[in-house]
């Protein structure tokens, strides 16, 4: 009986993955290269003294206009020497201004309040994020706008990429492959789930419209909470494009311990998602599961044809994105993406449901704040 179920769910699981994987290699838009509107990239920072300069240094490097450009970053109350590197910055070609962030307020916690007091001073038609341990290339900014089209486009994410050595590294970009690919699959087939702050964007009309973070409640992913208060009136449409001139290089967790803490934030802000999200992950944790609750019948049986379903329905959501940014070389952590997968998906959600408290940077936060 397990087995039988074990088959279809496997059928289930791979037909959706091989969907997944047509949205993302198709999710490529019409783009308008003349748009040339006022930009304001936002960073907030927080203890980054080992990465803020290389960031500020891939911002110096920008080819965007510089008189229609300025990027501000935002010192989260660092305990560390982020400030004085921002400050060596400023007065450089690229416009950089330095913003200290006042204490939180209200529901505005964390980097959500960093961020709002950002876009408090940005005058840029469109607002770019990133992150302080991330670096962009040279034509992020001009690539970026020029899927802003129309009226109608809200939002725009991109692809990021870390940067990997070693196998746990190569494991962990594998996983950020496979997440966002399915993130911009599903906003090609019209059903937008999430996206990431370290490479997004939004028009400041679109942020305006939601009433920007004071009106958005609180969530310890700030960015999914924005993506979702632009995404889901259905006025305003997002793109996701599979494009290399849009990819953010950032750096990988470099312990389990920090990896925890990451997926934790990451779980615990998508107990948000809409209902008919929870649809699409609940039948792939309950496969998961099912996996290994069956691993005692298939070796009886001889039978591994739902683990080998699962690799396949992996493997194929990531061709799109290692073919498009020729990244080959990482399939060979793919065996332990699979072990780490199998283990976090069946093992991370109840550990996050049970709890509310989530630890970012030093500090802890409950799920909802007061």
């Amino acid at each position: 009986m397990l087995l039988d179920v074990l088959f279809v769910l496997s059928l289930i699981y791979l037909a959706q993955m091989v969907l997944f994987a047509a949205g993302a290699w198709f999710s490529r838009y019409p783009v308008d290269r003349s748009r040339r509107p006022s930009v304001s990239i936002v960073i907030a920072a927080r203890d980054e003294e080992e990465n803020i300069g290389r960031c500020l240094e891939s911002m110096c490097n920008l080819t965007y206009p510089q008189e229609k450009l300025e990027v501000l970053v935002v010192d989260d109350r660092s305990t560390d020497r982020t400030g004085k590197i921002v400050e060596s910055f400023v007065g450089r070609p690229t416009t950089i201004r330095l913003i200290r962030a006042q204490p939180a307020t209200g529901h505005l916690q964390g980097k959500a309040n960093a961020v709002t007091q950002g876009l408090d001073v940005a005058t840029g038609e469109v607002i770019l994020f990133t992150d302080a341990d991330c670096e962009v290339q040279p034509g992020w900014v001009e690539e970026t706008v020029k899927y802003y089209n129309e009226s109608r486009v809200g939002l725009v994410a991109g692809f990021t990429e870390l940067r990997a050595r070693g196998q746990f590294e190569k494991m962990q970009a594998l996983d950020w492959f496979l997440l966002l690919s399915l993130a911009a699959a599903g906003i090609r087939l019209r059903h937008p789930f999430t996206a990431v702050g370290n490479n997004l964007s939004v028009t400041r009309a679109a942020y305006d419209a939601v009433g920007g973070y004071r009106s958005i409640p609180f969530s310890v992913t700030e960015d999914y909470a924005l993506f979702h208060a632009v995404t889901s009136k259905g006025k305003l449409v997002a793109r996701f494009p599979l494009d290399p001139s849009t990819l953010v290089f950032s750096r990988p967790c470099a312990s389990w311990k920090q990896l925890y803490n990451q997926k934790k934030r990451w779980f615990a802000g998508g107990r948000d998602m809409e209902v008919s999200n929870f649809v699409f992950f609940g039948l792939s944790y309950l496969f998961k599961l099912l996996l290994f609750i069956g691993i005692p019948a298939m070796w009886a049986a001889g039978n591994w044809f739902p683990w080998l379903a699962s690799a396949i329905g992996d493997l194929v959501v990531l061709l799109p994105s290692l073919a498009a940014f020729r990244r080959w070389n990482l399939l060979s952590a793919f065996l332990f993406l699979e072990i780490y997968l199998a283990a976090y998906v069946v093992l991370f959600p109840p550990l996050v449901l049970a709890g509310s408290v989530v630890v970012w940077k030093d500090r802890s936060f409950r799920r909802h704040a007061p």
